[in-house]
């Protein structure tokens, strides 16, 4: 009888093991002040081979709009999901975190289903995240760019 117990609780961690891995890799590119002027959108002046070819194997959005002419505030909207309206970040200077002590970023909700998150460059505006890149969003170090 012991033998049913073990058999189901292998089979359990087997299944949970070949889920773990079948768990998809994201990459999220966020640019703002960008247009959709680039091949993946159709544009054929416009050369930008490495970004098409990603395109190509993931998902590119085709209706993104921006609720408010600041990028503070749409990218604390963008990473978490929240219109302005809910996230109060409306200029420059608003910290995201100072209204929103436990918002959940899109990183943080990657994190809290078994992800590794690891960030780089301006991804939240430096004046309205926690020392500019809201260190709660990542679980591996964040990776500070290189200087030109």
């Amino acid at each position: 009888m012991k033998i049913i117990p073990l058999i189901l609780f292998g089979a359990f961690t087997l299944s949970a093991f070949a889920a773990a891995a079948e768990q998809p890799n994201i990459l999220f590119i966020s640019v703002d002040d960008l247009r959709p002027e680039l091949g993946c959108y159709g544009n054929t002046a416009i050369k930008s081979p490495n970004i098409d070819r990603l395109a190509e194997s993931g998902i590119v959005f085709e209706e993104a709009y921006c609720q408010v002419p600041v990028c503070g505030a749409t990218r604390a909207s963008l990473m978490t999901g929240m219109r302005p309206d809910y996230t109060k970040v409306w200029d420059l200077k608003t910290q995201m975190r100072d209204i929103n002590p436990d918002i959940v970023t899109l990183p943080q909700y990657l994190i809290s289903q078994g992800y590794n998150t690891v960030g780089t460059g301006k991804i939240f505006h430096p004046s309205s995240a926690i020392k500019k890149i809201d260190p709660l969003s990542w679980n591996m170090p964040y990776m500070e760019p290189k200087a030109s």
